[in-house]
């Protein structure tokens, strides 16, 4: 099992590289995942991609397999950003195709705003660039206390997904590590998330970005997704029908068809 030392704790990842060896010089996809999930939920995005790509996945701090930061330690996205910079380091990537969910998708803006020698491209998946914006973000932080981590997560995963959307088997997994999440990593993660404002950011970030959006989200509107559209030059929007946030695990191959297309198209 990949594991990574950083000062504060260690970062699991994982490294798929089954590209055909006539394909040259393969580039790297880097997935980071959201709130109280783990890398994991990218599963059914991996058979349309690793013919051409080779695919690290990393489990964000405080969450699946890495560590998870004392309670009060403080979270930043700086923080974030150098955990990620840290693992393509040890993946041997100078850069990558960046794509996140949701937090995930707020660090890749951040880094495709400060770091942008780092990215290829950048996919964000039902992300916000602006933490204020997102519904009911203090209500869900401060459900995790009233509720309890079980009950959280059931109510947690009514808008995620609609119902029936998933399997029996993928609706257990997710709830299990959804509610085996550390309480005090949903809280602060969340805490911090609702002081990122990357609006003045945006009209700078210069690396292909492509926007996957889904069209019944209640945490991050339509109407946010398309401020980002028009204030990134050249980027494109996807836009997911009848998938509410949790559209990485619910629509993983509809996702990636989206992204190959796109990474056919506009990368460098």
């Amino acid at each position: 099992m990949p594991i990574l030392e950083r000062p504060e704790g260690d970062l699991y990842y994982q490294v798929c590289d089954i590209v055909p060896p006539w394909q040259e010089s393969p580039e790297t996809i880097l997935f980071l995942h959201g709130l109280a999930v783990d890398s994991d939920v990218w599963a059914n995005w991996l058979p349309g991609l690793v013919d051409r790509y080779r695919v690290v996945r990393t489990d964000l701090r405080g969450f699946g397999r890495s560590f998870v930061p004392e309670s009060a330690a403080g979270w930043s996205i700086e923080q974030l950003v150098g955990d990620v910079l840290a693992v393509m380091a040890a993946a041997g990537a100078d850069r990558v195709h960046f794509v996140g969910e949701s937090t995930g998708g707020t660090v890749g803006l951040h880094m495709a705003a400060h770091n942008s020698q780092a990215l290829h491209t950048l996919t964000t998946v039902a992300a916000a660039h602006r933490g204020g914006t997102i519904g009911g973000v203090q209500a869900l932080r401060d459900e995790v206390d009233t509720l309890g981590m079980d009950r959280w997560s059931e109510q947690l995963l009514m808008r995620r997904f609609r119902e029936s959307e998933l399997s029996e088997p993928m609706y257990r997994w997710f709830h299990g590590v959804q509610r085996g999440s550390a309480p005090s990593a949903c809280v602060e993660l969340l805490e911090m998330l609702a002081q990122v404002d990357l609006t003045d950011a945006l009209p700078e970030i210069r690396v292909p970005t492509l926007i996957l959006a889904p069209d019944d989200s209640p945490f991050v509107s339509v109407e946010a997704q398309l401020e980002r559209l028009r204030a990134i030059s050249g980027s494109e929007l996807h836009v997911v029908a009848g998938a509410r946030h949790g559209v990485a695990l619910s629509r993983g191959a509809e996702c990636a068809k989206a992204l190959k297309d796109f990474l056919r198209r506009r990368s460098p």
